[in-house]
Parts: C-alpha cells; structure tokens; sequence
C-alpha cells in the first residue's frame, strides 16, 4: 500500500515529540505561576505560542493530528482557555489527494478499474479532509452517489500520532483532574473507527432505524442509503444529498426555511439519538449538515460515533436528574455509585455541583451565555474540580460532550433566542423516567418547520 515512508514516519513523530515537550515547558511555566506568581500576561503568551505550534504542525502534517487537536479543543476542563479557543480554529479540510491515488485506492478495494463499477466519476473532489475525501459518481442505473475514499497509507501516519498522543498524555495525566487514559482511549477508537467505512456505513443504517421510531422527526431528517456492492473497509458508497449547509442563511432563505426552526429539528434528531438510543452520530458540525430543497435536513458523515455503556446511561440519568433537582448530595452520589469517584471525594464533587447550579448561570439562552465572563466560571470550576483526586472517565462521556458542545454551538449561531429546556427538557424527561420505546417527545413542544 502507498503511503508515507519509514524516514517520513521518523521524521513526523520527531515532529510530535517536539511538541510534547514545548507542552511540558507550557505545564512547567504553569505551575511555576501558582507556585510563585508573576505577569499573567507571560503566561497567556506561552500558551498560545504551544497552540499555535500545534496547529501548524498538524496543518502540514494532517493525518490523525487534526481529529487529536479537535477532540482536545472541546477539553476545557483539562487544557488552558488559551489553548483550547486555538485549537478550535483547526479545521477538519484539506488539500486533496492526487486523483491517481484516489483511483488506486478505489481498483484495490473493488478490484477491478473504475469504470467497471460507476457510470461516471468526477475527477474533483467535492469535499477533502484529514483521513480522506469525497467525490461524486454515478451508478450504472443513473443514481447520483458519493463516494468517501481513505488516503492511502493514512492508517501509518495516524498509528504514529496515537503514539505520540498515548505519550503526551501519560506524562500529563498527573496534571489534570481527568483520567487521560480514559481520554485517549476514546479519541484512539474515534480516530480509528474513522478509518472502517464498513462500521461507518452499519452505523449510519442503525441510526436511520432509531429515528424512524419518531416519525416527526424520520419526516423531517434524511440519511443517506449506503451501496453496499461498492462499500469496502476504505471506500464507502451512499446515496447523494444536494442541500446547503445548516448555517447557509442565504441558501436557507431562497428555500424559504427559518433558520431556527431548522436547528430545532437537527436538535431534536441529535437528542433522540442521545437520551433515547445510546447511539449517536458525535460530530454534528455544519459540515454535516444539510438542507435539500424539500427543507429536510441531511445528516452524513456517521464515522464518529459511539454507543454508551447501560451503565454510563444509568450515570447520566442520575446526573441529570440531580441536576434538575438541583441536588448536589445526589450529584455526587451518581458520580460514585459509577465508580468515578471514591469516597474522600464526594464532598468536593458536591462543591462542583453547586458552582454548576449557580443561578447565574441556569437554563440561558446561547446569547446570554454569550454576554457571561465564562472565564471566571471556567476558573470557578477548575480551581474546584482540581480537589477531586480520584476521578476516572467512564467510556462514552468524551464524545457525548463533544456531540453536546457542538449542538450548543449549532444552535447559539443560528437560534440564539432559544432556551435549552424548550428543547432538551422534553428528551430528558423521558430519559430521567428510563426512556421511552415508543417515541416522540410529548405534543406540548412545538418545533414549526
């Protein structure tokens, strides 16, 4: 298989080790600022140096680097502010491959050329990332499709940036709060599972299932059917969505959709996923989704993905429910019948809870909280979160945040009016009372499209 070379390799993981250690220099300059004081001005400055740093290096090297950096960016309990605003400017596109490459990747996993499985093929690519790009294609019946195909040789590169990733938080993991093993075992099975179209496609046609339970919402939600016959492990064929993204307001509005009206939908797709199923597609970015002229919103893209332990549920469901009580007693008692926590730590957990439960910061609109100073809350909750000694990770709760942080982000960009119960709290009432089998949230929430 082509790919990079043994010295490429070398020199890309010298590369990664120069990062760990400007980040060891960063953690240094940190703690020598708690211990002794100083500018914070310097401090901020050597963060964002790192930052920077990081984010050219995985710009020109790509791979793995880029899905670390953003999984990372979402940690702002674990890195700096500083760090973590510059990691999320790192976007998930890049330069195409050479289409010879393409062409080569797609004759070994089909076999044979071409033009023995699509009628027509573009040469350009409608959509390029780190691990692989799209192009679109016609099957012989006529039927528009697009084809995902992996970079050849990506698996080496990224089995060198998890290397490098497993090292970097090792030596960390006694900085921070969080269980970064836990961490990376997650970011490691999201990256990896990335690159398996063949889960990917299984994925997408189990999450299809889930949502056809809730009518209103299978009406209104479209997943691409995938073409097995020409679906392999690193070549994935689905059906063709045309739309605009979900935040194109001038595409929604030739279309004559409401903006808010359309993320509520996309909201209350990614909810159900979440409370109902256990299983849900993590990366509900812009990028993934779109409008088509009947108004119904696309969801591709199902590569990150995750299913969440009956137990991690069971966690979460008292987590919640101790969050809409407003009961830090059972907030910490959830976190320790999970085994998150030990026993010494409970009381700390509670102060967690009621820092969380402030009312200054309760049930806001994404454009209030866009008014607050959450670097004081962050602060707060760090600072606090650091008496907690024993906590560990439950698998799943790395990529239920990211899903969660990005539907938030979603929908403070095009429905900043919107309240977060409107929306969640149907989804979670039925989930605090153990889920329900049959369906859609209760009549009383209107959701116009």
């Amino acid at each position: 298989m082509q790919g990079p070379s043994l010295f490429a390799l070398a020199v890309r993981f010298a590369r990664l080790v120069g990062l760990i250690g400007g980040a060891v220099r960063v953690w240094l300059h940190i703690w020598l600022h708690q211990r002794r004081g100083g500018d914070t001005r310097e401090l901020v400055a050597a963060e964002l140096r790192f930052a920077r740093r990081f984010v050219a290096v995985a710009a020109r090297y790509k791979g793995g680097l880029i899905k670390v950096g953003q999984l990372a960016s979402l940690r702002v309990d674990v890195l700096p502010a500083a760090v973590s605003d510059e990691l999320a400017k790192l976007q998930d596109r890049v330069d195409p491959h050479p289409l010879a490459e393409v062409e080569a990747q797609i004759v070994r996993e089909l076999g044979g050329p071409i033009a023995s499985h699509f009628a027509a093929f573009e040469r350009e690519p409608i959509a390029s990332a780190s691990l692989g790009q799209v192009h679109a294609a016609r099957l012989a019946d006529g039927r528009k499709v697009a084809v995902k195909v992996l970079y050849p040789g990506v698996e080496r590169s990224v089995a060198v940036d998890l290397v490098a990733a497993r090292v970097g938080l090792w030596l960390f993991d006694f900085l921070t709060v969080a269980d970064l093993a836990g961490v990376y075992r997650e970011i490691r099975e999201s990256i990896l599972g990335e690159m398996d179209y063949l889960r990917e496609g299984r994925a997408a046609e189990e999450m299809a299932r889930n949502l056809a339970a809730d009518p209103e919402v299978a009406a209104r939600v479209r997943i691409p059917a995938i073409h097995w016959p020409t679906t392999r492990r690193r070549v994935l064929t689905m059906e063709f969505i045309e739309g605009v993204k979900i935040n194109d307001r001038a595409g929604l509005a030739a279309r004559g959709r409401d903006p808010e009206a359309v993320v509520r939908w996309a909201v209350r797709a990614f909810l159900h996923m979440i409370f109902r199923d256990g299983f849900f597609h993590c990366d509900p970015h812009p990028g993934n989704l779109l409008v088509d002229d009947a108004g119904r919103i696309g969801i591709i893209d199902f590569g990150m993905n995750k299913r969440l332990a009956p137990a991690v549920m069971t966690m979460l469901r008292e987590n919640l429910l101790a969050t809409v009580t407003r009961d830090p007693a059972r907030y910490a008692r959830a976190f320790l019948d999970a085994g998150m926590i030990d026993a010494r730590d409970v009381p700390a957990v509670e102060e967690v809870a009621r820092i969380s439960f402030d009312p200054a910061y309760w049930n806001l609109t994404p454009r209030e909280v866009a008014r607050l100073d959450f670097g004081e809350y962050l602060g707060r909750m760090r600072a606090q979160m650091k008496q907690v000694r024993s906590f560990r990770l439950p698998d799943g709760l790395v990529m239920w945040g990211r899903a969660l942080t990005l539907l938030l982000g979603l929908a403070s960009e095009l429905a900043p009016g919107i309240r977060p119960l409107d929306v969640v709290g149907p989804y979670v009432m039925r989930f605090l009372a153990g889920g329900a089998p049959d369906g859609a949230p209760p009549e009383r929430v209107a959701l116009p499209l």
